[in-house]
């Protein structure tokens, strides 16, 4: 996939201002969609480059939209835990279908797991990952090259950052990574899907600049109601990026 890759990627997220995501810059660029931000591509003929899911519950409870935005989409990156939630059967299928984006660690855990952990970032270049003396905080980590596995941090839009990265796009731009008041989604649901986005911000604010520290990548932010920090990932304006 490297070989082929330059331009910009915009991950295509579910916070609503991916609705203000202008048409043309959306057709121009690569596209990395997540969950059911898809359906809204789709409706507007918009090619999808790579689809994530990394939340198990998408798959167990929308299994039928899984498959559709699947197969629109050129390359699907499933995680460790979409496959805990599929049938023996299914597991062969999405095997078969799908890159597995594997775990580099757990957020929790005791000495001995942290001393892997540590050893496991000394080893392998790619992969960072800062481990906490105190149990209650999380373990944080990030990876380069996802082929070496990836951390997920409570949010997808985690995980598509580290495969934008390790893709070598020119800019990451994000499409609505809001984050704010309840995380509600941009698009309706018969079956509304369950969020710990609110409860789980401090830490996916902290997983977000622990990257920044770790990577030069230029990374960017359309939307203009964030809970991520500017210096963290700076503002762009959309009107720039499609009039350039």
């Amino acid at each position: 996939m490297k070989e082929n890759i330059n331009g910009d990627c915009v991950i295509y997220l579910s916070g609503p201002s991916s609705l203000y995501t202008p048409t043309k810059l959306l057709s121009s660029s690569c596209i990395i969609s997540v969950n059911g931000s898809t359906g809204n591509l789709i409706d507007n003929a918009i090619p999808v480059f790579a689809y994530i899911v990394s939340d198990g519950s998408f798959y167990k409870n929308k299994k039928e939209l899984f498959h559709k935005y699947s197969t629109y989409a050129k390359h699907t990156f499933i995680s460790e835990n979409v496959l805990e939630m599929a049938t023996a059967e299914e597991r062969k299928v999405l095997l078969q279908s799908c890159y597995l984006l594997k775990d580099l660690c757990k957020s929790r855990g005791g000495f001995g797991r942290k001393i892997r952990y540590y050893f496991k970032s000394v080893m392998n270049k790619p992969v960072f990952i800062k481990c906490a003396f105190s149990r209650k905080n999380k373990t944080i980590a990030f990876s380069r090259d996802v082929s070496y596995g990836h951390f997920g941090s409570a949010t997808v839009a985690f995980s598509a950052l580290q495969l934008a990265i390790t893709l070598r796009f020119e800019r990451i731009i994000f499409s609505g990574l809001d984050l704010t008041g309840d995380c509600k989604r941009f698009y309706s649901e018969e079956q509304e899907q369950p969020t710990t986005l609110p409860e789980n911000l401090g830490f996916i604010v902290d997983s977000f600049s622990f990257a920044r520290e770790k990577t030069d990548a230029r990374m960017y932010n359309l939307s203009t109601n964030t809970a991520i920090p500017y210096d963290i990932i700076p503002f762009i304006d959309k009107c720039t990026l499609v009039n350039n």
